[in-house]
């Protein structure tokens, strides 16, 4: 009886310990730098902390909250900044977190200044007299970009030791990847024609919450309200002896289409090159365009690529995102033309031509009639008109203050010219002439958008 009742007071004493350890114990603390003198810190009884700044401006309170996935470390609640409490090499450090929680600022905490001298050594924290006086407490900071050495980053919630290793990173492997259960492997950096590439970025904070992130997921509202999201990435070259755009091989490239649930991911894993087409996951139009491109752009030869995530609009320096791979084409390119061509064809033959939302044959034919005249005011030569499908029908259309402007339809025109066949969207207009009058004959009022058909369906 009393042997189990010592187990039971042991078991009770290290459940305490390790509850204990990750708490922040309460008292006052001293910190590096010079923006905050101290900082007492109070544990309240909901598990979260109040915490009061003794800076040069006067106190300041903040409290914190408990981070689940990460014992024993607390985030700021309602503050512009974020800031964290927590263990880093079991010094106690408070970090100001920027856009995709870049740490921006890091200060060592510590219960004396003896302790403090030493930690501030153990973290490479160096004494510095600060330009700019408070701007940990509003005033504007210097640019992230501004920021020298690598880029540290505070994950909160890592899918995987492995994800916390390469925040930051875009890894490749060999098939595709299930984050959180890598299969070590199926990394790779070094491939040749016929080989599947796959990519992971493995980012620091969840998509939707960071401004870089949300410029990576290239968002786009249609006229309908609603919001398409993708990634692409840059192709390029690393040989020192080509200028920029000799060594790039494509700005960007759609890779992968992204639905909500993706913005609330703090990954993403995409398709480089497909080994067929069987395999193939990556957007078809993307890897029509990035396989013809590639096909083009690579000779024979051992290539050193430089492959990020990207808006398009980035200069490289602005892209935080990417990784390098080997790429031999001494086999030749062959390959990579002609799987894009086949894509390209099968693209064409499984898209559906337009479909009308009624039918009206005057109406049709009084639309080709604007179209012809419209071709021939705009020259566009040598194209051959086949028929004009109804695609939206008849809406009132008013400006911007409300007044109707007239009766508004739509209509995609089915042509072939020398280059192929497709179809092109324009909008008709029956004005308005008051009195709830309309106009009787249309007039072409806009031009939408334009796609390719295989020819077979445009007879």
């Amino acid at each position: 009886m009393n042997k189990s009742k010592n187990i039971l007071i042991v078991i009770l004493v290290l459940f305490s310990v390790k509850t204990n350890a990750q708490k922040i114990p309460d008292g006052l603390y001293f910190v590096s730098g010079n923006e905050i003198n101290q900082i007492t810190i109070l544990n309240r009884r909901d598990g979260s902390i109040k915490a009061t700044f003794d800076t040069y401006r006067g106190a300041l309170e903040m409290a914190f909250s408990s981070l689940k996935n990460l014992p024993g470390s607390y985030e700021s609640v309602n503050t512009k900044e974020n800031h964290v409490l927590t263990k880093r090499n079991n010094l106690l450090t408070l970090l100001v977190l920027g856009d995709m929680n870049l740490i921006v600022k890091k200060e060592v905490l510590a219960i004396s200044k003896k302790e403090l001298k030493a930690a501030k050594k153990q973290l490479g924290i160096k004494s510095e007299l600060s330009n700019e006086l408070g701007s940990l407490w509003g005033k504007k900071k210097k640019k992230e970009e501004e920021k020298k050495g690598p880029l540290e980053y505070f994950v909160k919630e890592a899918t995987s030791d492995f994800h916390q290793k390469n925040v930051g990173k875009i890894i490749f492997f060999s098939k595709e990847p299930t984050v959180g259960k890598e299969d070590i492997s199926t990394i790779k950096t070094d491939f040749k024609i016929g080989d599947e590439i796959w990519g992971v970025a493995y980012f620091s904070t969840v998509m939707k919450e960071s401004y870089y992130l949300k410029q990576l997921s290239n968002h786009f509202q249609d006229n309908f309200g609603r919001n398409h999201y993708w990634i692409t990435i840059g192709m390029d070259k690393m040989e020192k002896d080509l200028l920029p755009k000799e060594n790039e091989i494509v700005n960007q490239c759609t890779v992968k289409s992204l639905k909500k649930a993706d913005l609330e991911k703090n990954y993403v894993v995409f398709q480089v090159v497909p080994s067929s087409l069987a395999s193939m996951k990556i957007d078809r139009d993307g890897a029509s365009f990035l396989l013809g491109r590639m096909g083009e752009r690579l000779d024979p030869y051992k290539h050193n690529l430089r492959i990020s995530l990207t808006d398009g609009k980035m200069d490289q320096e602005d892209e935080l995102y990417f990784g390098t791979i080997t790429y031999d084409t001494t086999e030749g390119t062959e390959d990579l033309i002609m799987m894009a061509k086949e894509i390209e064809e099968g693209a064409l033959k499984a898209k559906r031509a337009p479909t009308p939302v009624m039918r009206n044959a005057n109406l049709e034919a009084e639309m080709m009639q604007q179209i012809e005249l419209w071709a021939n005011t705009k020259d566009w030569p040598g194209v051959k008109f086949h028929k004009v499908m109804i695609t939206l029908d008849w809406q009132i259309l008013k400006d911007d203050y409300g007044n109707i402007k007239g009766n508004y339809v739509e209509g995609d025109v089915l042509y072939s010219d020398n280059e192929g066949c497709g179809y092109r969207n324009f909008g008709f207009l029956k004005t308005y002439l008051g009195n709830g009058q309309y106009d009787e004959n249309i007039k072409q009022h806009t031009i939408g958008h334009r796609g390719e058909l295989s020819c077979d369906k445009v007879k």
